[in-house]
Order: structure tokens, then C-alpha cells, then sequence
């Protein structure tokens, strides 16, 4: 996911930093996506036909980078507060993750869109558990720092905005492959198992920005299993797990740089055969799609597009 500040991101399968840490990665995750496009295409025949039901009414499920204490953030923020329960998550992220202290800006925006309806969510930085080489904010790789420092965020978004409503957590820079012995899911197991504990009834969201394999079905309660352009995701298949799930709303896709509301018409589509039972797609386009919220008549078609049928 791409952070609230910086414009690099992450690639494929351990998805290793590139740069200062985020995008470039986007063109490689590109390769491992078609390559599974092709095994996907030639396991079930036909690309977008699921054996159960597609996903029919979704929800909105919107990554939201922007600050409510300016202008335009204020501006984003009131529109999800409109929308009600249309957008049925939102992602707050002060500094990739809740920052060095609490922020009344923020918890004014988590208070008022869950009393509209929306479940906002905390971004948390799980650096792949520093398996890439990705260092904590104190410069250590191990997992054990890792941990510490994902554990310590998660208290702090729970200690500075709980009491504003806040509804669980999203863990970006998520590894997707199980690891050898399970290791690697057994990381995302692991918090998920830690947050809810701690705070019974916490969302947990995990974020590999590509799909996942089938043993991470149970380490959070929603996957991004799609992160990239329009481009790509219009040739692009999920996973037969994905595809054969009873409950889409395990599943998220984020589409950035559809243009027209003909293309967002085809990506609700898609991501309905494609059994996504969150979509966010946006005009907004690299180095950070997710600062803005398409307006207007993009905007509202979007959210009677996914409230509908497919």
C-alpha cells in the first residue's frame, strides 16, 4: 500500500523493498499477477466464473490518505461521512501508522464516519516482519523488532482512538506466501490472534497487495488480494480459492488509474465475477492514489454500483 508520504512501494512474493521502501515494486507484482492470470485462465477455462454466486452488493472500502485537518482532507473526509454505511471501511493513516501522538484532527474524522455508518480502521506497517531487509523505525530487521514495533502501534491506535470508535486494523507491506512450515503466515497469525485479544471484536485487514495463498484465509478477516492499476486488473484473474469462496467478504481489491466512469462501470463488474466483496477504484493515479477520493458523478456511481447488482 502505497504510505501517506512516501510514493515507493512493494513488489511480489516477499515483495523486497525498492528505494526508500514502496512502488516500483508495483511493476514486478505486475509479472507474478500475470503469471498467476495464465495458470488461473488455464485451471478453470474462463476467466470470471466462479463456482458459487459472484459477489453481488459490496461495499466501498476506501484507503483514506489524507488528513482531516486541512482543506481538502476535511473536504474527503466529510464525503465518507456522507456517504453513510455505502463505504463500508476506511483506512486512517497519520504517518504510516498512528504517529508519534494523538491527533484530535483524526479522532473527530474516526468518530464522525462511525457514527455515519463507516468502520475506520487503523494502518499499521508490518515491513514483511523485516524478511526483505525492511528496518523498524529504530533500524532492526528482526522479527522479533518487528513484532515489538507492530504490537506498539496497534496499542497506540487502540489507546489514542478507540474511545472514538475505531474498528480494527489494517496491515499493510503483508508477505502472501505461507513460508516454509507455515512460518511466514504464522507472523500475520500471530498479530491477528495478539490485536483481537487485546481488543475483542477488532477488523483485521492484511495487505500483500497481490493475491494470497489459501493458508492466509484465516490469519485476518479481509485480504487485499488485488492492489494495481486498471490496466492490469482488466486482464487479471484471482486465484481459484478466491474465485470459489462462499463469503466475498473476505476479499478487497484496490484499483487505481481508472479513468472514466466506463472503466469503473467494468472494474464493479470484474471485481463482482472476481468475488471481491470490498472494491475501492479511483482516477487518482501513481506517486499516491489513495490522497484523494473521485468526486461527483464518479463518486455516487461508484457507490450505487457496488450497492447493486452485478
Amino acid at each position: 500500500m502505497f504510505s501517506s508520504h512516501r510514493s515507493t512501494h512493494r513488489s511480489t512474493s516477499h515483495r523486497p523493498a525498492a528505494g526508500s521502501g514502496r512502488t516500483a515494486g508495483r511493476a514486478r507484482a505486475a509479472v507474478l499477477t500475470a503469471a498467476a492470470t495464465a495458470l488461473a485462465l488455464t485451471a478453470l477455462g474462463t476467466a470470471g466464473a466462479p463456482a458459487n454466486a459472484a459477489a453481488g452488493v459490496q461495499h466501498v472500502a476506501v484507503p483514506a490518505y489524507f488528513n482531516p485537518s486541512d482543506a481538502a482532507g476535511a473536504g474527503y473526509w466529510n464525503q465518507i461521512d456522507q456517504a453513510g454505511p455505502g463505504v463500508g471501511i476506511a483506512v486512517a493513516n497519520p504517518s504510516n501508522g498512528p504517529g508519534s501522538a494523538a491527533d484530535s484532527g483524526y479522532a473527530q474524522a474516526v468518530r464522525s464516519a462511525t457514527n455515519s455508518g463507516t468502520k475506520v480502521i487503523g494502518y499499521v506497517d508490518t515491513g514483511y516482519f523485516g524478511t526483505t531487509g525492511r528496518t523498524t523505525r529504530d533500524g532492526q530487521t528482526t522479527v522479533a523488532a518487528w513484532t515489538a514495533q507492530i504490537q506498539a502501534d496497534v496499542a497506540n491506535w487502540y489507546s489514542w482512538y478507540g474511545s472514538s470508535g475505531l474498528a480494527g486494523i489494517f496491515f499493510d507491506d503483508a508477505l502472501n506466501d505461507c513460508g516454509t512450515n507455515n512460518a511466514h503466515v504464522n507472523l500475520y497469525s500471530g498479530i491477528n490472534t495478539t490485536t483481537k485479544q487485546a481488543h475483542p471484536g477488532a477488523l483485521t485487514v492484511d495487505n500483500p497487495g497481490a493475491p494470497a495463498d489459501q493458508c492466509y484465509s484465516s490469519a485476518a478477516d479481509i485480504l487485499v488480494m488485488f492492489e494495481g492499476s486498471y490496466a492490469t486488473y482488466a486482464s487479471w484473474t484471482p486465484p481459484a480459492w478466491e474465485l470459489n469462496a462462499t463469503d466475498p467478504g473476505k476479499f478487497w481489491h484496490l484499483v487505481y488509474a481508472t479513468p472514466t466512469q466506463a472503466d469503473l462501470d467494468t472494474t464493479v463488474s470484474l471485481s463482482k465475477q472476481r468475488n471481491a466483496g470490498y472494491l475501492y477504484a479511483t482516477p487518482d493515479d501513481l506517486p499516491n492514489p489513495w490522497d484523494t477520493l473521485p468526486t461527483g458523478s464518479y463518486w455516487s456511481e461508484e457507490l450505487s454500483g457496488t450497492a447493486g447488482a452485478s
